[in-house]
């Protein structure tokens, strides 16, 4: 790559003559003040690419293409009605470098390069097709006349244009001839030098079997160039293709902390099938070039003030909603925007890598090329061209009409042989390319319901583990009864982890035992009102349970000491849950203290009756149930958060505030019961 180098002589402004202009429209082959270049930047890459003279890195043949055809009238181009004298239609006056940027010399720009009101139209449109342009192009660029080639490309001429007689593209034409300056030019206005001609060939390898390797080498450069740019965007350097490294993703990509909507982001990403990754990449190609061109226009220009891009402009041929997804490119910070360009980058080295393992071609669709070949490739080649009355000031002799009338007797032969090469590929290809991203996905959507259903079984070997130790634990209680007392068993300081207190007798059709998250109850119907005075009228006994422990005979509350015992359990270990607070980092110790608190509640709740009489009493026991369930919640979602400061800071705050509710509350229970 190399800068471009101050001239001797004073270049202009194309659209106002104004001098030393700063700026550069690559497709228009022009050089630009920087007022008028504000103009062109708002009108859109697609109309006008843009690029600085002094500070903006070409290579060296793009910076000579653009420099030959400014120097040899490249601007009479798009001018040609204003410098015709005869034309007496046009009565528009170019712009002088006085005259006002808004209305004069925008809109005069406007019509010069969005509208092109002023180029040549060298026939009607009935009689001159794009074909036929497309054709003169195919046979232009094998010279070295890049105004002809030019003006070919503005009047509406195909760069990719398949030439089915000869199977090739522009492109390979001019490979072959060793015209770099006409391959530049071909390739600002939309050239793809990714495809290949009837024989398989990119313009690359066709270069390169013609001898030119520089011209090779180029040309594989601008094969990788969406990714060349985006990788120098990231880390200021380019892959080295001459030792087979196409692609760049810098080694602080691993160490970039990302947010839960940025993985999720990553897997759609992934899930986009090839040709909506192509659209996003081309978006944020834009945004790329914007950006940079943002940072040169603020550094350098004389008025950067009157040149306000903030997003990318309008693209008329694109749908409304992909223009506000590229406009809304411009709202992401410089963090985001460099991990989506990672993102972008991993995903096309993963599918370029899949890509070139899996055989894009059949082995009999290439045979049956091969023989078309035979048939047909070799009456005539592009050294002999079969369309040359370019409208150029350079002639070529015309065919024989013998020859004429050899290339009509195989034309019909031709239609039907060669139609799957004039879209670039055979039918095949097409196909087998789009079974592979169909596969593609169906893979991707297996993986994800595998590891689904992976969690699922995981979640239910741990409930079916708890579950055994809440059967284990209440068969302990039905064996040795006579140790139950009040709810708990013995007089132990340290209470055993119980999954719940109040379980009722196991028997046929009973309740599951209640989970960590319901009340402490667990899920039981109560008795109606119709049976229960059924049962009082005919003297039968109330059921007694555990959970109606003190329904059927425990009428008292419970002896203080009792009480204070259970509370400061509960104290010491709300303690427990505050020390491990002090290191957030540890957020796995959170679950388990959540758990011990709920233990000790359950066992401080359990000797108080189920319905005391008192309503303070029942409110402070009301909110000590609710407030445990909601800080072992809490403390769930805790340990789940990632790397999100802002998350975690709310999920340590509501954790704090569901431990200080569940102190106040034992402390109102103490109180309250003391007083009572």
């Amino acid at each position: 790559m190399a800068r471009p180098k101050h001239r001797a002589n004073v270049d202009v402004c194309a659209d106002c003559s104004s001098p030393e202009p700063a700026w550069a429209s690559v497709n228009r082959a022009i050089l630009l003040c920087d007022e008028c270049c504000s103009i062109h930047r708002s009108l859109g890459r697609h109309v006008s690419s843009i690029k600085s003279l002094t500070r903006g890195v070409w290579s060296t043949n793009m910076l000579n293409m653009v420099r030959t055809l400014n120097d040899n009238g490249a601007n009479s181009i798009w001018e040609h009605s204003l410098l015709d004298p005869s034309n007496s239609k046009i009565s528009r006056r170019k712009p002088q470098p006085k005259d006002p940027l808004h209305p004069v010399k925008a809109d005069f720009i406007k019509a010069k390069h969005q509208e092109l009101k002023f180029i040549l139209r060298s026939c009607k449109e009935d009689s001159c097709s794009e074909e036929e342009l497309s054709r003169q192009l195919h046979s232009s660029v094998r010279t070295g006349n890049l105004e002809t080639s030019l003006r070919l490309l503005a009047q509406g001429a195909n760069p990719n244009y398949f030439y089915k007689e000869k199977g090739t593209m522009p492109l390979h034409v001019a490979a072959r001839a060793g015209q770099a300056l006409q391959l530049e030019l071909l390739i600002a206005n939309g050239g793809n030098s990714s495809l290949v001609d009837s024989s398989g060939h990119t313009p690359a390898e066709v270069a390169k079997l013609a001898g030119h390797l520089d011209l090779s080498e180029r040309l594989i450069e601008c094969m990788y160039e969406v990714t060349d740019r985006l990788s120098f965007f990231l880390c200021s350097r380019k892959p080295d293709h001459k030792k087979d490294e196409h692609l760049i993703i810098p080694e602080w990509a691993s160490t970039i902390e990302r947010s839960e909507l940025a993985f999720e982001a990553r897997n759609k990403l992934k899930m986009l099938p090839n040709h909506l990754l192509e659209e996003l990449v081309s978006d944020v190609y834009d945004e790329v070039d914007r950006r940079e061109t943002d940072a040169i226009w603020l550094s350098s220009a004389t008025i950067p003030e009157r040149c306000i891009v903030p997003f990318l402009p309008i693209h008329p041929q694109l749908s409304s909603t992909r223009n506000q997804g590229r406009q809304k490119l411009a709202r992401f910070t410089p963090k985001e925007f460099a991990t989506l360009i990672i993102d972008i980058l991993t995903e096309a080295g993963q599918r370029q890598t899949l890509a070139n393992s899996t055989p894009l071609q059949d082995p009999a669709v290439i045979m049956l090329r091969k023989e078309q070949l035979k048939k047909h490739g070799s009456q005539m080649s592009d050294d002999e061209p079969l369309y040359d009355s370019v409208a150029s000031d350079d002639d070529y002799a015309a065919l024989t009409s013998d020859g004429i009338a050899g290339l009509s007797s195989i034309t019909s032969d031709n239609e039907k042989a060669l139609t799957p090469m004039a879209k670039g590929l055979p039918s095949v290809v097409e196909v087998l390319k789009k079974q592979l991203t169909l596969s593609e996905s169906t893979t991707r959507n297996l993986k994800e319901e595998v590891r689904r259903l992976q969690r699922t079984v995981d979640q239910l070997m741990q409930e079916n583990r708890e579950l055994k130790i809440a059967i284990q634990a209440q068969a302990r209680l039905q064996v040795q009864p006579e140790k139950v007392i009040n709810g708990h068993i013995g007089e132990h300081d340290e209470l055993e982890p119980v999954l719940d207190v109040k379980v009722s007798t196991p028997t046929k059709g009973s309740q599951r035992p209640v989970s960590m998250y319901e009340t402490r109850e667990g899920p039981r119907k109560p008795l109606s009102f119709m049976n229960q005075t059924k049962r009082e009228t005919e003297g039968l006994p109330r059921p007694c349970t555990t959970q109606g422990l003190w329904e059927c005979g425990q009428t008292s509350l419970p002896p203080s000491d009792e009480v204070t015992r259970r509370t400061e359990q509960v104290t010491r270990r709300i303690q427990e849950l505050w020390m491990a607070m002090q290191d957030p980092l540890h957020r796995e110790a959170f679950v388990p203290c959540a758990e011990r608190i709920r233990v000790a509640v359950a066992e401080l709740a359990a000797i108080f009756p189920q319905n005391p009489i008192d309503d303070n009493i029942r409110s402070a026991l009301r909110q000590l149930n609710g407030n445990t369930g909601r800080l072992q919640a809490e403390c769930s979602a805790l340990q789940r958060c990632t790397s999100d400061l802002d998350h975690m800071d709310r999920c340590l705050q509501q954790v704090r505030s569901s431990a200080y509710d569940i102190a106040k509350a034992t402390k109102l229970l103490v109180t309250q019961f003391q007083l009572s």
